[in-house]
């Protein structure tokens, strides 16, 4: 194969998604969801969470606001509840504020697929200048499912 061909079919490879530049860094929870959790912190692709450090997730998808991570297999990062749900999936929707990020968590690709979630809440950048929008906590569920 000439090598010119050889490097227009690689570069036109699909590449994995990546997470945007919006979602790293650390987030505060503010519903009563996730209080349990603490700190959110997200990394190029890495997340960690209160008893969950580092763990390796993929991005599935990311469209404008909206991304879904899917964390690695032997991430071992649950819920608080009991028995302890592990998480498998997450959404994360950046509000139009750019302060904060609504989190959806997945037991599974088939929940994610049934839009059925575990949980559900809001968390926020940690110095954003705005804080929570007033009504943002009350859209969304403040206990686990």
């Amino acid at each position: 194969m000439h090598p010119l061909i050889a490097l227009a079919l690689f570069s036109a490879a699909p590449t994995a998604p990546t997470a945007p530049a919006w979602l790293a860094g650390d987030w505060e929870p503010y519903s009563n969801a996730f209080i349990g959790l603490r700190m959110l912190t997200v990394g190029k692709d890495t997340l960690s969470w209160k008893g969950c450090a580092n763990a390796h997730f993929d991005v599935v998808t990311s469209t404008g606001n909206i991304v879904v991570l899917r964390l690695a297999k032997d991430a071992m990062c649950t819920l608080s509840d009991a028995p302890p749900t592990r998480m498998d999936t997450v959404r994360l929707t950046l509000r139009e504020n750019r302060c904060d990020l609504g989190v959806e968590i997945f037991a599974s690709p088939a929940a994610m697929a049934k839009n059925a979630p575990s949980a559900t809440g809001l968390y926020g950048r940690a110095k954003c200048p705005s804080g929570p929008v007033d009504q943002a906590a009350a859209s969304f569920s403040t206990t686990p499912r």
